[in-house]
């Protein structure tokens, strides 16, 4: 391989061909210590568009959604499995499906309004309402694009009554998570 000598490796922070420090002794300078720096807390950056909060919310509505759907229907379906002549008839078990879906949806846009009146910065009311309406109208989207729905007027219906409904459940969530902000301490929208 190679001739010659041996050679060694210096240690980390110390000098070339320095000795390692005894145990327990000193290795060297001190260690340097960055400073910390603390926020005071009004210069924390700047808010985001109100716009960003409307995606947010509406990520948020669909994030709480579609678990909550997920499981209000399967305990649903073997809660309405046929057994025998006590089976309900189908007409109100798809009302009944559908109510609990929209229930589903009521309580996952609420959450989602919350969240943009209580954390929004600027956005408020109006945002956690489009958000609602936004998720409305992917939801109705999505229904069209799986061919669930028939007729062009119920597809105009069913988008009308979702995004009613979608909007006033975030519109109400924003309210009371506007509520709740003001009553931390924080600055409502616009002022």
């Amino acid at each position: 391989m190679v001739d010659g000598p041996k050679r060694r490796l210096p240690l980390v922070g110390g000098a070339h061909g320095a000795a390692p420090p005894p145990r327990g002794g000193a290795a060297g300078p001190e260690k340097r210590r960055l400073p910390v720096l603390q926020s005071s807390g009004e210069d924390e950056g700047e808010d985001r568009p109100p716009w960003h909060w409307i995606a947010l919310g509406a990520v948020a509505i669909f994030l709480v959604w579609l678990p909550l759907a997920g499981l209000a229907n399967t305990l649903l379906l073997r809660a309405l499995e046929p057994t025998g002549d006590a089976a309900a008839p189908p007409s109100a078990r798809l009302a009944t499906l559908a109510l609990i879906n929209v229930l589903a949806f009521v309580i996952s846009a609420v959450a989602g309004g919350y969240l943009v009146g209580r954390f929004g910065g600027r956005a408020g009311r109006r945002e956690a309402a489009a958000s609602g309406a936004a998720v409305a109208a992917i939801a109705w989207a999505f229904a069209l694009a799986q061919g669930a729905l028939a007729g062009a007027l119920g597809s105009a219906f069913l988008l009308v009554v979702m995004a009613a409904i979608g909007c006033a459940a975030a519109y109400a969530g924003g309210v009371a998570g506007l509520r709740r902000r003001a009553a931390a301490g924080a600055p409502r929208p616009g002022g």
